[in-house]
């Protein structure tokens, strides 16, 4: 994982404060789990809207290199879908590699943080903080309007379809909503959405949840990357179903996918963890079995999404 910065604490109340930022190590899921979102969403999307995705990747900016994750062995169709999932990791490959398109990286983009700590045994929503004003979910509401408006040129849309894909996953990762405030973490900073709250090993814990699925379930020897996220897609398309899940699949309201996230966060993540500490197994079991039932959501939420969007 590269740097990354979190976005930028926004204190309402305090008129004119310096906005801070800081740089953690951290994405959402890691590759894998990004490449999974979108082979989900894949599975659901019609041939119009895959052959309209593909199409707009292939033809973006030359500096953003996005038709070069199109692998080079393969029928059409496996190089198409593989170009559509790789893209999906295309946000954090820009900020890693030493390329033309590191232009591209907006590391405040990844995240929407809101701030809360614990009163008297429950979460408290700390008024007057929330998410800067361009954060992770203003940015899919931006994204999904420009990839529909035919005023936008394609070469635009490219680079705006590569972030969806990715900001759609990243706002599904609990920690990518939060930022809990503790005696340890103080305000302004909060943990990072745990980045600053230490597991064992010199891990953290929003590194532990953006590995979880390979550390739930280990790629075997030999699989490849896009053989992998195709593996996970199936497990977990049967494990949770979009049409068991159709009110929750149907929303289109990124704030309540936020809120869902931020729930999480406040009710399931930090419960029974120490410091310094690894998790137990337990903790492990539930935080894989959350993050797929995120994974899955953020596969068929952002189909949704496409559809809408590349008519």
């Amino acid at each position: 994982m590269g740097g990354a910065g979190r976005p930028r604490l926004r204190i309402l109340a305090m008129a004119g404060a310096a906005v801070l930022a800081s740089p953690v190590l951290a994405s959402a899921w890691n590759a894998a789990g990004h490449r999974t979102v979108a082979a989900i969403a894949w599975d659901a999307m019609t041939p119009r809207a895959r052959a309209r995705a593909v199409a707009l990747l292939l033809h973006g900016p030359a500096r953003a290199k996005l038709a070069s994750l199109r692998p080079a062995e393969g029928t059409d169709a496996e190089r198409n879908r593989a170009l559509f999932l790789n893209a999906a990791t295309w946000p954090d490959l820009v900020r890693n590699r030493d390329q033309d398109w590191t232009v591209y990286n907006r590391p405040a983009w990844h995240y929407a943080d809101f701030y809360w700590d614990v009163v008297n045994g429950h979460p408290h929503d700390l008024p007057g903080t929330g998410p800067d004003s361009v954060n992770a979910g203003e940015r899919i509401a931006a994204f999904r309007a420009a990839l529909a408006d035919a005023s936008v040129a394609d070469t635009t849309k490219a680079v705006d379809l590569a972030w969806l894909l990715h900001l759609v996953g990243d706002i599904h990762q609990p920690l990518h909503c939060s930022s809990r405030v503790t005696p340890e973490e103080p305000l302004p900073r909060g943990d990072l959405g745990g980045n600053r709250f230490a597991l064992d090993d010199n891990h953290n814990l929003h590194a532990y949840w953006d590995d979880i699925l390979e550390a739930g379930v280990p790629r075997q020897p030999g699989e490849d990357s896009i053989t992998y996220a195709t593996h996970n897609a199936r497990r977990i398309e049967q494990e949770h179903p979009g049409s068991s899940r159709a009110e929750a699949t149907a929303s289109r309201d990124v704030a309540e996918w936020e809120h869902e996230c931020l729930h999480i966060v406040q009710t399931v993540v930090y419960d029974g963890l120490r410091r310094g500490a690894a998790p137990t197994v337990a903790y492990q079991a539930e935080a894989v079995t959350v993050s797929e039932r995120q994974i899955a959501l953020a596969g068929y939420r952002l189909a949704a999404l496409l559809e809408e969007a590349l008519r």
